[in-house]
């Protein structure tokens, strides 16, 4: 005797189990499709409800377009880089005043204002700012370097503070400079 699922049975009772086609409920089913993913990834398998990719030929308005190029390399130097050779020649350019003179003076001024401009000139686009904003910064290590090599200062703060005061002018011509050759090289690529 043949006995179908969810009918009762010779005996009475009902059998538990759903018929082969019986519709299920959606936790039932969402069971079943985690079951099936993680299957598939124990065996390497792609998982089978995942999106696939789309094949054949792409779209009629992809096919008018002219293939893209690869990027071009960024040329230039990167601003770290650039902001060293800055930090470096004004450097020397403080030693050599300090050498001639007494602490940090015109030609610590012309090194820094040199040297952001030749950075400004030569670092990659997407680092033009980093040299903007750079002759404070370096102006203040080279300060600092200055008062550290000097016999005759100490490192306090107002013997910074002088310095910083006295060099405010390097700095804002400086800043002034690259932002000029900032601006020309931004438009000048336009």
């Amino acid at each position: 005797m043949r006995v179908e699922h969810g009918r009762p049975d010779d005996l009475g009772g009902v059998d538990p189990r759903p018929r082969a086609g019986a519709p299920r409920g959606r936790a039932a089913e969402r069971a079943e499709r985690e079951r099936q993913a993680r299957r598939t990834a124990r065996e390497g398998r792609p998982d089978p409800s995942a999106p696939r990719p789309r094949q054949g030929p792409p779209p009629a308005s992809r096919d008018r377009r002219a293939p893209a190029r690869p990027a071009a390399p960024a040329r230039g130097v990167r601003g770290s880089l650039g902001v060293l050779g800055v930090f470096l020649l004004t450097v020397l350019g403080a030693a050599a005043d300090s050498f001639f003179g007494v602490g940090l003076g015109t030609l610590t001024l012309i090194t820094l204002i040199a040297g952001s401009v030749v950075a400004a000139l030569l670092v990659r686009r997407r680092d033009l700012g980093t040299i903007v904003v750079a002759p404070p910064l370096v102006f203040v290590g080279v300060a600092l370097v200055n008062i550290m090599l000097a016999p005759s200062a100490t490192l306090s703060l107002p013997t910074l503070a002088t310095l910083l005061i006295r060099g405010f002018p390097a700095m804002a011509i400086a800043v002034a400079a690259a932002l000029v050759v900032t601006v020309v090289r931004l438009i000048a690529r336009r």
